[in-house]
């Protein structure tokens, strides 16, 4: 009784050891592993929608491999386009900062008149800090950086996609020649497609609710006359990967330029209404609707997974947080000691 008191103890330490060291790894690698993984995810994406571009009149006619290409190549230049458009935007965002500052001004003003008290000196810090932090001269090296730093992990995960593409379809042989042909090989290849089939038709339809969804929010930005309407919804529509929080924290950033746009909290109060009405409608009915059980993970661990990518490797694992996660419980599926695991994560009790 007590070896196998003690047998459990030491499993449970190694266990424990061995996850600190992959975290640990995982946090040291991120310049390696990052783009890596960005790389596999996205041959996913190029995989599902280059099968898609076969009912294309003159594409479709292209071999995958070519297909493939042609996605990639519009992937990076959107992301390039996103870029310059981003950095454009943050230097009009922070040239406009002075005059929301006068706005917040006359709003904490008038909150304070309405309260029947007289202004505090903590208000205007509040406000010269907002200022100082919101100013161009500050604001911009970090957009400038955060840019910069994603724009060479996109660079580097397209380089590594386009080897990934010329190697794919010889993939499943090379497979099966270094397994000997065993069955173990089929196994293998059955766990990559199953990885293919998942991952892939749940970005597919993920990006496709986002766009959908971006563009609905474009639809309410533009009426109320919130400023950078266009740079709003496209954050809304990336922010949304980033499950459950991610639209909170997307429409938090257009409802504040509402409010010290035009100093109302009526204003402010009607963006924020007219922005989560979409957004309620798409994660309650849309995207179950759509995105179905695809990934399979059930709640807890989706937050869990969410807390430990981002603590990992900051938005970007918070992004990818749901596709690394479901390619883990599917491995995890396929091996006897380690498929009680794989049983937790998911959602229905079959991964």
């Amino acid at each position: 009784m007590q070896i196998e008191g003690r047998n459990r103890l030491m499993v449970t330490t190694y266990s424990i050891a061995l996850l600190l060291m992959i975290g640990w790894l995982l946090r040291v690698g991120q310049s390696i592993l990052l783009p890596v993984l960005m790389a596999v995810i996205v041959v996913y994406i190029l995989t599902t929608a280059a099968d898609a571009m076969v009912r294309l009149p003159l594409i479709g006619k292209l071999g995958r491999r070519w297909r493939r290409l042609i996605v990639l190549v519009g992937i990076v230049a959107g992301v390039l386009i996103l870029a310059a458009f981003i950095t454009s935007n943050a230097a009009a965002i922070s040239a406009a900062v002075p005059r929301y500052a006068q706005n917040f001004d006359a709003l904490q003003t008038r909150l304070l008149h309405i309260l029947g008290v007289d202004e505090l000196p903590s208000w205007a810090e509040l406000s010269q800090k907002l200022t100082d932090m919101l100013d161009i001269s500050t604001l911009m090296p970090i957009v400038l950086s955060t840019i910069t730093n994603a724009g060479s992990v996109v660079v580097a995960a397209a380089l590594y996609a386009i080897f990934i593409i010329a190697e794919l379809d010889g993939l499943p042989e090379k497979t099966r020649s270094a397994l000997d042909r065993s069955q173990q090989a089929e196994r293998t290849l059955d766990v990559v497609r199953q990885i293919n089939e998942r991952i892939g038709g749940y970005l597919a339809a993920k990006t496709l609710v986002n766009v959908i969804l971006g563009l609905v929010s474009l639809g309410v930005l533009w009426p109320l006359g919130i400023d950078f309407p266009v740079f709003w919804a496209i954050l809304i529509a990336i922010l949304n990967y980033i499950p459950y929080i991610g639209s909170v924290i997307a429409v938090a950033f257009p409802v504040a330029t509402s409010l010290v746009q035009y100093a109302s909290f009526g204003h402010a109060a009607l963006a924020l209404v007219a922005l989560m009405v979409p957004q309620m409608i798409v994660a309650y009915y849309i995207e179950p609707k759509f995105l179905g059980r695809s990934v399979n993970l059930s709640p807890f661990t989706v937050l869990l997974s969410l807390a430990i990518w981002t603590a990992l490797w900051g938005m970007m694992g918070a992004i990818l947080a749901i596709p690394l996660t479901a390619m883990v419980m599917i491995i995890l599926a396929e091996l006897p000691s380690t498929r009680f695991i794989a049983v937790l994560m998911s959602e229905t009790g079959d991964p």
